[in-house]
């Protein structure tokens, strides 16, 4: 009877403790493997743009267009010239005998910023003298080649106003536009304006059809 008893005693120990004598090595097994390792990748984050409108609160700004430079504009006149701040030059190139001379005037002002200069035959003068010797015309004899017009001088501006001469000389002092032409020579001309300092040029009238030279000769060609 006790021997029945031992063995129920070893069986119900057995139930309890797997059914088996060996060792169960699973979690081992488990516990020695290693762990899988799962990367996360993150989400790429918006425009780079947006990111640094969004640090700043609000849109990022736009550069600016660069602003263009304006010149100043020319002054305006205030009034008439003083006939003695009129500066007047005369810029005439040579050119042929027997034919008209455009004698171009260069006029600025002295001190005014601007004003209006009143061009008239009283306004300027202009005479022409063959060089070393008589005169042979004059705006005084001829006062119709200077136009009658009002022009805006400027003090850091040279006005440009054109006389035309007719190649022509003046008899008894009267332009009678039918004088003899002058011959090929050098010409003096001084022009200023009525109360303004004179001013001079030299130039010559070379025969027609010769070639004009580009630097002035001793006289010029017959």
């Amino acid at each position: 009877m006790l021997a029945i008893v031992l063995l129920l005693i070893v069986g119900i120990s057995r139930l309890f403790v797997g059914g088996s004598d060996e060792p169960d090595d699973t979690a081992s097994q488990v516990a020695d493997k290693p762990a899988a390792t799962v990367t996360v990748t993150p989400t790429p984050d918006a425009d780079p743009s947006k990111q640094a409108g969004d640090a700043t609160g609000g849109k990022p700004e736009k550069p600016g267009k660069p602003e263009k430079s304006t010149s100043s504009a020319p002054p305006e006149p205030t009034g008439e010239c003083s006939p003695s701040d009129v500066i007047l030059k005369p810029a005439v190139t040579n050119g042929y005998a027997e034919d008209n001379v455009t004698i171009p005037l260069e006029v600025r002002t002295a001190k005014a910023a601007a004003c209006i200069w009143k061009v008239s035959d009283d306004a300027l003068q202009v005479r022409i003298s063959q060089k070393g010797g008589d005169l042979v015309w004059s705006t005084v004899a001829c006062p119709k080649a200077v136009p009658t017009k009002d022009i805006v001088l400027r003090r850091d501006t040279v006005t440009t106003l054109p006389l035309t001469w007719s190649g022509r000389r003046i008899v008894a002092d009267e332009c009678t536009g039918h004088g003899p032409w002058v011959k090929p020579n050098f010409f003096v001309i001084v022009a200023s304006a009525l109360g303004g300092e004179p001013s001079s040029a030299t130039f010559g009238l070379y025969k027609p059809g010769s070639t004009l030279p580009r630097t002035e000769p001793d006289t010029p060609a017959n």
